[in-house]
């Protein structure tokens, strides 16, 4: 919300800036008129003040409104991608999310990670085959999470090298 007392102090170096204005009106001595034009610079220099200052917040607030609608519209169409997959089981107690067949399109069958999708992200599994022939593994390239669907894991196996968060 603007910070109403930005704009107040605005209004009021306005007023007093015409108030001192209507002063100098009736005044003929030059010191005098000296004195109250300095009055009247020092007023309008409050006024530029708060006016830059209101500006300011407007602008953090516009800022801060298109973040916030950048992130609404992330959410909606995470939501709208969201639907297109459904939990599925790869192989005993080994769960990842796979696109359903109604909604595939020309796209070919795959998986996205269970933890990224739970977190809002789309992340494609990457199969890897580890100790030739011996285990078959889908690799979260986002988080790297590692999912055995044929075999299991050897102390040879390297943790898959995707980058963490």
């Amino acid at each position: 919300m603007v910070d109403i007392s930005a704009i107040a102090g605005t209004v009021s170096a306005l007023k007093g800036a015409m108030d001192i204005s209507k002063a100098m009106i009736g005044l003929h001595d030059a010191q005098a008129i000296q004195s109250k034009i300095i009055e009247l610079n020092a007023q309008i220099l409050e006024a530029q003040s708060s006016a830059f200052l209101a500006n300011e917040e407007r602008s953090t607030l516009i800022e801060h409104v298109r973040q916030l609608e950048k992130e609404v519209a992330d959410l909606k169409a995470w939501e709208a991608e969201k639907q297109r997959y459904q939990l599925a089981e790869l192989t005993t107690g080994v769960t990842a999310y796979a696109i359903k067949e109604e909604m595939r399109g020309a796209e070919p069958s795959h998986h996205i990670c269970a933890s990224c999708y739970q977190e809002g992200h789309k992340s494609i599994l990457q199969r890897e085959i580890r100790n030739p022939g011996m285990a078959h593994v889908d690799v979260c390239q986002r988080c790297g999470s590692d999912l055995y669907v044929i075999g299991m894991r050897h102390p040879d196996h390297k943790k898959s090298t995707a980058s963490r968060r």
